[in-house]
């Protein structure tokens, strides 16, 4: 590893959206370094190139890759000796299960890097305690075809299992129901990603309402990753219990 008071840096996916907007924070900062990338799309001549998540000589390796290889590449990742940052939410049980083994080095897991999504997640859980019912409404750009989202499954999962949903009009995309919670999925590109919660009782309404209007408003949770990443050992999931730790609540 390296010992330098600069960490070198790998991301994987680099050459994607998030990707991109990374390793451009990162080469920003003084005490992280980007070195290398991994991207089957990447064509570029100014970072070292992995052609498969084998033989990381680097300290981390920061996983944005799709979806639809994510777990494979964590499979990979699994036997080197760097810390991992993954941001993503398509990370499977039995690989979750696997990570939060891992001790000897940081595994970071954010399956959302969205600051306001963190905190509609905390909000969220305290208003469960005061309402008879939730729904989740997830907004996406037309490109995103699976539903419900990663982070609508997240937070439906994260609220007690007795707290019921209550019906809502509409056309819908989709309409799924996790852990007794309606999530009502739209997707159209005048959407980039947008959440909203909605709790009732019997006199009252209360609506969490978050949007994502430009995807560098994920850099504001990367950096709180980074920020908090000397202070952090072992494993470590969801930027909310970060931020949670943080503001000692």
């Amino acid at each position: 590893m390296n010992e330098i008071a600069q960490k070198t840096v790998l991301i994987s996916g680099g050459a994607g959206s998030m990707g991109q907007l990374v390793s451009d924070y990162i080469s920003s900062r003084n005490d992280f370094i980007m070195t290398a990338i991994h991207d089957p799309n990447y064509d570029g001549q100014e970072y070292k190139i992995y052609k498969d998540l084998t033989n990381i000589e680097e300290d981390i390796v920061v996983e944005f890759s799709p979806a639809s290889v994510i777990n494979k590449n964590i499979e990979k990742l699994l036997d080197s000796n760097a810390d991992l940052i993954i941001g993503s939410s398509g990370v499977s049980a039995e690989i979750l299960s696997k990570l939060k083994k891992i001790t000897d080095r940081k595994i970071i897991v954010i399956p959302n890097f969205s600051i306001g999504a963190a905190y509609q997640k905390l909000f969220a859980a305290s208003l469960s305690e005061n309402f008879d019912s939730v729904n989740i409404t997830e907004k996406h750009h037309g490109k995103k075809q699976d539903a419900p989202s990663g982070t609508a499954i997240d937070l439906a999962n994260y609220l007690p299992s007795e707290l019921i949903s209550h019906e809502k009009n509409g056309d819908f995309y989709q309409t799924n129901k996790v852990n007794n919670k309606n999530i009502y999925s739209l997707r159209d590109d005048i959407f980039l990603a947008e959440q909203e919660v909605d709790f009732e009782n019997e006199y009252e309404s209360f609506n969490l309402d978050h949007k994502v209007n430009d995807r560098r408003a994920y850099l504001y949770g990367v950096k709180v990753v980074l920020d908090l990443y000397d202070d952090l050992q072992g494993f470590s999931l969801g930027l909310e219990n970060l931020i949670a730790k943080k503001i000692n609540i």
